[in-house]
């Protein structure tokens, strides 16, 4: 499934304007946000920074995630990326904000791997509508 994994995938969704961002390492650490996901989602800028994804998954939603992650370690293979997901991100007050989630996933010549998002919430004063697709 080498076809889903775009060089510069990463880079080219992180110029989203104006939508939420997050990144992580290929072990689920949040390496990045971008002002606009701490805005939004009412996060200190940096606090999330070496911090598992799942502080900001729903309780009932991490073993999936987690599973989801482990499998993708073995087979590198995902049915998530690329395409707009409705799912629940966790805000820093611990309210559920229902958000369009585009993920992609990139592999850099070292072999590691990076996932990022953008999240377009669907809900809530910062609610807007269309795709989060690049």
């Amino acid at each position: 499934m080498v076809s889903q994994w775009t060089p510069g995938a990463v880079a080219a969704l992180r110029q989203k304007e104006n939508l939420p961002f997050v990144r992580a390492d290929a072990s689920g650490d949040i390496v990045e946000t971008n002002p606009r996901f701490d805005e939004v989602y009412g996060w200190q800028p940096g606090a999330l920074i070496g911090q598992s994804l799942a502080a900001i998954l729903p309780a009932s939603f991490r073993e999936f995630h987690h599973a989801g992650f482990a499998r993708f370690q073995l087979t590198e293979s995902s049915k998530v990326v690329n395409h707009p997901l409705t799912l629940a991100t966790v805000c820093s007050d611990g309210t559920e904000l229902q958000s369009e989630h585009y993920i992609v996933a990139e592999k850099y010549p070292d072999g590691s791997w990076s996932f990022a998002a953008t999240l377009r919430p669907l809900e809530g004063p910062h609610a807007s509508s269309g795709a989060a697709a690049p």
